[in-house]
């Protein structure tokens, strides 16, 4: 398994699951997330606070790795927000490793006026 895919299913059991075990495993002791929402950096157990906040709202569609090295990775997905009318986000994820390890993140997310789903060979319930 290619190292960004073994941080996919990390982050969607985090998620979906609130269960970390698997990327609490995989982050670097020194891990940051900046999150352009916040305009700030966080570090695991505030981002925590934010995924148990989100997960029973969230549906995470498919990601789409752009690049992975050794050092970084840089990964596109989509995600589904259960409101009365469903909100659509297109989300731009980048990810620096050392030694093979989580240690800084940057998430950017733009919100969409269509479903992206629609124009794809996915469906939302195959990730719910």
């Amino acid at each position: 398994m290619a190292r960004a895919a073994e941080f996919e299913k990390a982050w969607r059991l985090a998620y979906t699951k609130t269960d970390y075990s698997l990327i609490e495993s995989l982050l670097h002791r020194d891990y940051q997330m900046y999150d352009h929402r916040m305009g700030m950096k966080v570090d695991f157990e505030t981002e925590k606070s934010l995924i148990e906040t989100l997960c029973p709202f969230l549906t995470m569609g498919p990601w789409k790795i752009l690049y992975e090295n050794e050092e970084v990775y840089a990964a596109r997905l989509f995600t589904k927000y259960k409101e009365k009318e469903p909100r659509y986000l297109a989300i731009m994820a980048t990810a620096n490793l050392q030694n093979g390890k989580l240690i800084y993140a940057e998430i950017v997310r733009e919100v969409l006026d269509f479903d992206p789903s629609e124009s794809q060979d996915w469906n939302w319930e195959d990730y719910e």
